[in-house]
């Protein structure tokens, strides 16, 4: 048995986009997932499951379409996985609001390309970091109205992409108990 934090992108913003939490832990129940817990309104959900994660994801994201009526991304992260995002922190020292650090998932690590237009500029005071298949970002006067995170939303990157703030970050990793 493995525990995931499952991370969805674009759920629960906007009106066309809706999915109650207790329909998604219902889904997830019936692949065969148990003890799913999740957390606030926007497609996050810890759970237990014998499922591979290619069999599982294919599972999580056909019922999600179907429920949905259009595809919906889906990102994985395992206990050790989220624990060592948590323990990577670089901004540990310097993100004083939880909720202006922020976590971009990536299903694939981005390549220098990819990421060349972040490197192409000074963000300050913003700042950002590359981990493998996590960005960590700082937007210390916040996401609203930053360079950083219009730059960041615009970067043709390969997969999955989906971005948590650091509350919620902490929030999924003290529900997988």
């Amino acid at each position: 048995m493995t525990r995931y934090a499952l991370l969805l992108r674009g759920v629960n913003v906007g009106t066309k986009n809706s999915l109650p939490m207790a329909e998604l832990r219902a889904m997830l129940s019936r692949l065969g997932c148990g003890d799913v817990k999740t957390y606030v309104q926007s497609g996050n959900a810890v759970f237990t499951t014998k499922l591979g994660v290619a069999e599982l994801t294919k599972g999580i994201e056909e019922a999600l379409e179907q429920f949905m009526g259009r595809p919906i991304s889906t990102t994985l992260r395992t206990l050790k996985q989220l624990q060592a995002v948590v323990d990577g922190n670089p901004f540990a020292d310097v993100a004083t609001n939880p909720s202006s650090l922020c976590v971009t998932f990536l299903s694939v690590a981005p390549t220098k390309a990819e990421l060349a237009p972040l490197h192409a500029q000074d963000w300050g005071p913003e700042l950002f970091q590359v981990a493998g298949k996590e960005i960590y970002s700082w937007y210390p006067n916040g996401q609203g109205k930053s360079a950083l995170a219009v730059a960041m939303g615009k970067l043709a990157l390969r997969g999955t992409v989906t971005t948590r703030n650091w509350n919620t970050v902490l929030k999924l990793l003290e529900l997988f108990g």
